[in-house]
């Protein structure tokens, strides 16, 4: 297993964060500066959806947001306001992680990487660490809303 960062893995998964964003947001966004870890640690600012890469390339992708974020991005889904943290906003977001995942693992596929993804994990909280045994290094891309920031975290490592 190799610790490296291969550019070509990650740059797919900003991309489909970035348009599947922007397309459901409805909103503007800017892409902020990309940052790089070397701890295996993340910590939410919210509300954290997680999914699973599997394949020749291993690893999670994470995005995460503070909950007013969180919430007006559900909204902007479903075409109504949601003022409180519930189920629908939960699965909304798994969905959007859904998204991007799917239209990421596509674009590899196309270039004849063989992965699958898992099914979203859903977390809530601020603070709460999510620490990977698989990789040593975070790669952090914000995308920059006009109601705040989400921001895609990125572990991967071809296997």
């Amino acid at each position: 297993m190799s610790n490296a960062v291969d550019v070509k893995i990650l740059n797919p998964f900003f991309s489909s964060s970035y348009e599947i964003i922007s397309e459901m947001s409805g909103s503007t966004v800017k892409k902020g500066k990309l940052s790089l870890t070397s701890s295996p640690e993340f910590k939410s600012t919210g509300l954290s959806v997680i999914i699973g890469v599997t394949g020749v390339i291993e690893g999670r992708v994470i995005l995460d947001m503070p909950i007013p974020v969180a919430l007006k991005l559900a909204s902007l889904m479903n075409f109504e306001e949601i003022n409180e943290s519930n189920e629908l906003v939960r699965s909304s977001l798994g969905e959007l992680g859904n998204m991007v995942s799917g239209k990421a693992v596509s674009k590899l596929m196309e270039q004849g990487y063989d992965l699958n993804i898992t099914p979203p994990s859903v977390f809530e909280g601020q603070g709460v660490t999510v620490t990977d045994s698989f990789s040593h290094q975070n790669i952090l891309a914000p995308l920059i809303l006009e109601f705040g920031t989400i921001d895609v975290n990125l572990a991967l490592n071809f296997v």
